[in-house]
Protein backbone atom coordinates (compact mmCIF):
# COMPACT_ATOMS: atom_id res chain seq x y z
CA UNK A 1 0.00 0.00 0.00
CA UNK A 2 2.52 2.60 1.00
CA UNK A 3 4.23 1.49 -2.17
CA UNK A 4 1.32 2.67 -4.51
CA UNK A 5 0.87 5.75 -2.68
CA UNK A 6 4.76 6.96 -3.03
CA UNK A 7 4.45 5.90 -6.91
CA UNK A 8 1.05 8.64 -7.00
CA UNK A 9 2.90 11.51 -4.95
CA UNK A 10 6.22 11.77 -7.10
CA UNK A 11 4.34 13.20 -10.62
CA UNK A 12 3.20 15.76 -8.28
CA UNK A 13 6.48 17.00 -7.18
CA UNK A 14 7.74 17.07 -10.57
CA UNK A 15 5.13 19.27 -12.03
CA UNK A 16 5.84 21.63 -8.95
CA UNK A 17 9.34 21.92 -9.99
CA UNK A 18 8.50 22.45 -13.86
CA UNK A 19 6.32 25.02 -12.75
CA UNK A 20 9.32 27.17 -10.50
CA UNK A 21 11.03 26.79 -13.40
CA UNK A 22 8.98 28.18 -15.96
CA UNK A 23 8.36 30.85 -13.11
CA UNK A 24 12.13 32.11 -12.55
CA UNK A 25 12.18 32.16 -16.50
CA UNK A 26 9.57 34.60 -16.82
CA UNK A 27 10.76 36.82 -13.81
CA UNK A 28 14.07 36.41 -16.02
CA UNK A 29 12.59 37.66 -18.72
CA UNK A 30 10.56 40.94 -17.06
CA UNK A 31 13.71 42.07 -15.57
CA UNK A 32 15.72 41.91 -18.99
CA UNK A 33 13.46 43.72 -20.92
CA UNK A 34 12.96 46.20 -17.93
CA UNK A 35 16.70 46.32 -18.50
CA UNK A 36 16.57 47.13 -22.07
CA UNK A 37 13.81 49.74 -21.43
CA UNK A 38 16.33 51.67 -19.11
CA UNK A 39 19.22 51.07 -21.53
CA UNK A 40 17.50 53.02 -23.99
CA UNK A 41 16.39 55.31 -21.68
CA UNK A 42 19.31 56.49 -20.80
CA UNK A 43 21.31 55.97 -24.53
CA UNK A 44 18.52 58.77 -25.57
CA UNK A 45 19.73 61.03 -22.86
CA UNK A 46 23.37 60.71 -23.86
CA UNK A 47 22.11 61.13 -27.66
CA UNK A 48 20.23 64.68 -26.67
CA UNK A 49 23.51 65.87 -24.51
CA UNK A 50 25.57 65.02 -27.18
CA UNK A 51 23.40 66.73 -29.67
CA UNK A 52 23.35 69.51 -27.74
CA UNK A 53 27.19 69.50 -27.22
CA UNK A 54 27.89 69.12 -30.81
CA UNK A 55 25.33 72.21 -31.66
CA UNK A 56 27.00 74.33 -29.34
CA UNK A 57 30.87 73.52 -30.68
CA UNK A 58 29.49 74.05 -33.88
CA UNK A 59 28.09 77.78 -33.33
CA UNK A 60 31.54 78.43 -31.19
CA UNK A 61 33.48 77.33 -34.12
CA UNK A 62 31.41 79.51 -36.49
CA UNK A 63 31.97 83.18 -33.90
CA UNK A 64 35.17 82.61 -33.85
CA UNK A 65 35.41 82.12 -37.85
CA UNK A 66 33.34 84.74 -38.10
CA UNK A 67 35.84 86.88 -35.78
CA UNK A 68 38.66 85.55 -37.93
CA UNK A 69 37.08 87.27 -40.92
CA UNK A 70 36.08 90.60 -39.56
CA UNK A 71 39.81 90.51 -38.74
CA UNK A 72 40.88 89.34 -42.29
CA UNK A 73 38.73 92.26 -43.58
CA UNK A 74 40.73 94.92 -41.30
CA UNK A 75 43.80 94.09 -42.38
CA UNK A 76 42.82 94.82 -45.95
CA UNK A 77 42.24 98.04 -45.10
CA UNK A 78 45.12 98.69 -43.85
CA UNK A 79 47.76 100.80 -45.78
CA UNK A 80 51.49 101.60 -45.46
CA UNK A 81 54.15 102.38 -47.97
CA UNK A 82 56.72 101.23 -45.80
CA UNK A 83 58.27 98.15 -47.73
CA UNK A 84 59.10 95.83 -44.52
CA UNK A 85 55.97 96.78 -42.72
CA UNK A 86 53.82 96.03 -45.61
CA UNK A 87 55.29 92.44 -45.60
CA UNK A 88 54.58 91.78 -41.98
CA UNK A 89 50.97 92.55 -42.70
CA UNK A 90 51.09 90.52 -45.82
CA UNK A 91 52.65 87.37 -43.54
CA UNK A 92 49.93 88.39 -40.69
CA UNK A 93 47.15 87.93 -43.09
CA UNK A 94 48.64 84.79 -44.69
CA UNK A 95 48.18 83.27 -40.81
CA UNK A 96 44.68 84.14 -40.36
CA UNK A 97 43.29 82.68 -43.76
CA UNK A 98 45.17 79.44 -43.11
CA UNK A 99 43.19 79.72 -39.38
CA UNK A 100 40.12 80.29 -41.13
CA UNK A 101 40.25 77.33 -43.21
CA UNK A 102 41.03 75.03 -39.97
CA UNK A 103 38.52 76.96 -38.48
CA UNK A 104 36.05 75.39 -41.11
CA UNK A 105 37.24 71.66 -40.40
CA UNK A 106 36.96 69.35 -37.19
CA UNK A 107 41.10 68.74 -36.54
CA UNK A 108 41.31 71.93 -33.89
CA UNK A 109 39.96 72.27 -31.06
CA UNK A 110 37.96 75.58 -30.20
CA UNK A 111 40.60 75.79 -27.56
CA UNK A 112 42.99 76.10 -29.68
CA UNK A 113 40.98 78.15 -32.14
CA UNK A 114 39.93 80.67 -29.69
CA UNK A 115 43.82 81.01 -28.42
CA UNK A 116 45.52 81.53 -32.17
CA UNK A 117 42.65 84.30 -32.67
CA UNK A 118 43.68 86.17 -29.30
CA UNK A 119 47.15 86.09 -30.06
CA UNK A 120 46.17 87.60 -33.46
CA UNK A 121 43.92 90.30 -32.05
CA UNK A 122 46.84 91.12 -29.90
CA UNK A 123 49.22 91.43 -32.56
CA UNK A 124 47.00 93.52 -34.79
CA UNK A 125 46.19 95.99 -32.49
CA UNK A 126 49.90 96.84 -32.20
CA UNK A 127 49.65 97.32 -36.13
CA UNK A 128 47.04 99.46 -36.02
CA UNK A 129 48.87 101.50 -33.41
CA UNK A 130 52.10 101.51 -35.63
CA UNK A 131 50.55 102.40 -39.01
CA UNK A 132 48.49 105.91 -36.95
CA UNK A 133 52.30 106.64 -35.76
CA UNK A 134 53.12 106.27 -39.64
CA UNK A 135 50.35 108.05 -41.10
CA UNK A 136 51.10 110.99 -38.82
CA UNK A 137 54.94 111.17 -39.68
CA UNK A 138 53.86 111.20 -42.96
CA UNK A 139 51.31 113.62 -43.05
CA UNK A 140 54.12 116.50 -41.50
CA UNK A 141 56.37 115.52 -44.02
CA UNK A 142 53.63 115.99 -46.84
CA UNK A 143 52.96 119.44 -44.99
CA UNK A 144 56.98 120.22 -45.22
CA UNK A 145 57.09 118.59 -48.92
CA UNK A 146 54.34 121.15 -50.03
CA UNK A 147 56.58 123.85 -49.00
CA UNK A 148 59.82 122.46 -50.17
CA UNK A 149 58.12 121.67 -53.43
CA UNK A 150 56.49 125.68 -54.11
CA UNK A 151 59.74 126.61 -53.65
CA UNK A 152 61.61 124.02 -56.24
CA UNK A 153 58.49 124.87 -59.02
CA UNK A 154 60.27 128.21 -59.96
CA UNK A 155 63.62 126.57 -60.33
CA UNK A 156 62.47 123.60 -62.02
CA UNK A 157 60.51 125.55 -64.77
CA UNK A 158 64.07 127.82 -65.04
CA UNK A 159 65.73 124.32 -65.67
CA UNK A 160 63.33 123.21 -68.27
CA UNK A 161 63.35 126.18 -70.44
CA UNK A 162 67.32 125.33 -70.36
CA UNK A 163 66.83 121.80 -71.00
CA UNK A 164 64.59 122.20 -73.81
CA UNK A 165 66.42 124.42 -75.43
CA UNK A 166 70.01 122.21 -75.21
CA UNK A 167 67.75 119.31 -76.61
CA UNK A 168 66.80 121.22 -79.38
CA UNK A 169 70.05 122.17 -80.42
CA UNK A 170 71.69 118.69 -79.78
CA UNK A 171 69.00 117.87 -82.43
CA UNK A 172 69.97 120.23 -84.61
CA UNK A 173 73.37 119.54 -83.90
CA UNK A 174 72.62 115.18 -84.53
CA UNK A 175 70.74 116.19 -87.66
CA UNK A 176 73.03 118.71 -89.19
CA UNK A 177 75.96 115.73 -88.41
CA UNK A 178 73.96 112.82 -90.70
CA UNK A 179 76.54 112.77 -94.12
CA UNK A 180 74.52 114.27 -97.43
CA UNK A 181 74.82 112.37 -101.01
CA UNK A 182 73.69 114.65 -104.26
CA UNK A 183 74.35 112.73 -107.81
CA UNK A 184 72.54 110.13 -106.71
CA UNK A 185 72.11 107.68 -110.03
CA UNK A 186 71.59 103.79 -110.64
CA UNK A 187 71.63 102.09 -113.41
CA UNK A 188 72.45 98.71 -115.02
CA UNK A 189 75.90 97.39 -116.93
CA UNK A 190 76.51 95.53 -119.51
CA UNK A 191 79.93 94.02 -118.84
CA UNK A 192 81.99 93.70 -121.88
CA UNK A 193 84.71 90.62 -122.40
CA UNK A 194 87.20 93.00 -121.21
CA UNK A 195 85.86 93.50 -118.53
CA UNK A 196 84.91 97.31 -119.19
CA UNK A 197 81.13 98.45 -118.66
CA UNK A 198 78.42 99.69 -120.70
CA UNK A 199 75.35 101.73 -119.48
CA UNK A 200 72.12 99.35 -120.54
CA UNK A 201 68.27 99.50 -119.40
CA UNK A 202 67.64 95.86 -121.08
CA UNK A 203 66.89 93.36 -118.50
CA UNK A 204 68.48 90.68 -120.79
CA UNK A 205 71.61 92.61 -120.93
CA UNK A 206 72.50 93.54 -117.78
CA UNK A 207 74.95 91.88 -115.64
CA UNK A 208 75.43 94.08 -112.70
CA UNK A 209 73.65 97.43 -111.17
CA UNK A 210 75.66 100.52 -110.44
CA UNK A 211 75.08 103.18 -107.94
CA UNK A 212 77.08 106.18 -107.68
CA UNK A 213 76.67 109.38 -105.40
CA UNK A 214 78.51 112.04 -104.00
CA UNK A 215 79.25 112.30 -100.06
CA UNK A 216 79.26 116.10 -99.51
CA UNK A 217 81.46 118.07 -97.53
CA UNK A 218 80.24 118.07 -93.94
CA UNK A 219 82.26 119.35 -90.85
CA UNK A 220 80.36 118.58 -87.79
CA UNK A 221 80.17 114.49 -88.72
CA UNK A 222 82.74 113.02 -86.57
CA UNK A 223 85.50 112.24 -89.12
CA UNK A 224 86.96 108.24 -89.80
CA UNK A 225 85.90 104.80 -91.09
CA UNK A 226 81.99 104.83 -91.91
CA UNK A 227 80.06 101.96 -93.53
CA UNK A 228 77.40 103.04 -96.76
CA UNK A 229 74.98 100.42 -97.36
CA UNK A 230 73.26 100.04 -100.26
CA UNK A 231 69.68 98.48 -100.75
CA UNK A 232 68.38 97.85 -104.24
CA UNK A 233 64.68 96.78 -104.22
CA UNK A 234 63.55 95.03 -107.73
CA UNK A 235 59.81 95.69 -108.86
CA UNK A 236 57.82 93.34 -106.56
CA UNK A 237 59.73 94.88 -103.20
CA UNK A 238 62.69 91.93 -102.64
CA UNK A 239 66.18 92.72 -101.97
CA UNK A 240 68.65 91.95 -104.06
CA UNK A 241 71.01 90.11 -101.11
CA UNK A 242 74.05 87.48 -101.79
CA UNK A 243 72.36 86.32 -98.35
CA UNK A 244 69.10 86.72 -96.43
CA UNK A 245 70.54 85.61 -92.80
CA UNK A 246 72.05 87.97 -90.29
CA UNK A 247 75.17 88.68 -91.36
CA UNK A 248 73.71 90.36 -94.32
CA UNK A 249 71.68 92.78 -92.68
CA UNK A 250 72.03 96.10 -90.63
CA UNK A 251 70.58 98.76 -88.31
CA UNK A 252 68.46 101.30 -90.09
CA UNK A 253 65.78 103.61 -89.40
CA UNK A 254 65.04 101.82 -86.09
CA UNK A 255 64.41 98.39 -88.17
CA UNK A 256 66.50 95.78 -89.10
CA UNK A 257 67.30 94.80 -92.89
CA UNK A 258 68.91 93.18 -95.49
CA UNK A 259 71.36 95.32 -97.66
CA UNK A 260 72.85 94.46 -101.00
CA UNK A 261 75.62 95.68 -101.20
CA UNK A 262 78.38 98.08 -98.55
CA UNK A 263 81.50 99.74 -98.56
CA UNK A 264 84.05 101.06 -96.10
CA UNK A 265 85.03 104.75 -96.61
CA UNK A 266 87.34 106.57 -94.47
CA UNK A 267 85.58 109.96 -94.29
CA UNK A 268 87.84 113.02 -93.34
CA UNK A 269 84.72 115.61 -93.48
CA UNK A 270 85.49 116.37 -97.38
CA UNK A 271 83.44 115.48 -100.40
CA UNK A 272 84.53 112.65 -102.04
CA UNK A 273 82.40 110.25 -104.28
CA UNK A 274 81.32 106.49 -104.16
CA UNK A 275 80.62 103.76 -106.87
CA UNK A 276 79.14 100.08 -105.65
CA UNK A 277 78.30 97.91 -107.66
CA UNK A 278 75.52 94.75 -107.19
CA UNK A 279 76.89 91.63 -109.32
CA UNK A 280 73.82 89.77 -110.73
CA UNK A 281 73.43 86.54 -109.01
CA UNK A 282 70.06 85.66 -110.81
CA UNK A 283 67.80 87.03 -113.26
CA UNK A 284 66.42 90.82 -112.98
CA UNK A 285 63.00 91.40 -113.11
CA UNK A 286 61.63 93.87 -115.50
CA UNK A 287 60.19 96.98 -114.05
CA UNK A 288 61.26 99.89 -112.02
CA UNK A 289 63.71 99.58 -109.45
CA UNK A 290 64.45 101.40 -105.76
CA UNK A 291 67.58 102.32 -104.52
CA UNK A 292 68.53 103.31 -101.08
CA UNK A 293 71.59 104.86 -99.60
CA UNK A 294 72.50 104.56 -95.67
CA UNK A 295 74.87 105.42 -93.17
CA UNK A 296 74.70 105.67 -89.74
CA UNK A 297 71.63 104.07 -89.29
CA UNK A 298 69.65 106.55 -91.70
CA UNK A 299 69.11 106.85 -95.35
CA UNK A 300 71.09 109.73 -97.09
CA UNK A 301 69.69 109.25 -100.25
CA UNK A 302 67.42 107.83 -102.61
CA UNK A 303 66.45 106.97 -106.38
CA UNK A 304 64.77 104.94 -108.90
CA UNK A 305 65.95 103.55 -112.55
CA UNK A 306 64.09 101.16 -114.76
CA UNK A 307 64.84 97.70 -116.54
CA UNK A 308 63.09 96.50 -119.39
Amino acid sequence: MENKEEKKSTPKRKGNKTNIFLSIIILLLFGFCGYLIWQNLQLKKLLETGEIAYTEVTDERDQVRGELEEMLAKYKEMETNNVALSAELEAEKAKIEELIKKAKGKDWSIYQLKKETETLRTIMKGYVVQIDSLNQINGRLTQENVVVKTELNSEKNKTKDLTEKNENLTDLVTVASYLKTSNLTAYGIKVKSDNTGKTTDRVKKTNKIRTEFTILKNSITIPGSKLIYVRILTPDGKVLSEKTDDSNKFDFNGVRGLYSAKKQIDYNNEQMSLTIDWKKIEEFPVGEYNVEVYADGVDIGKTKFSLK
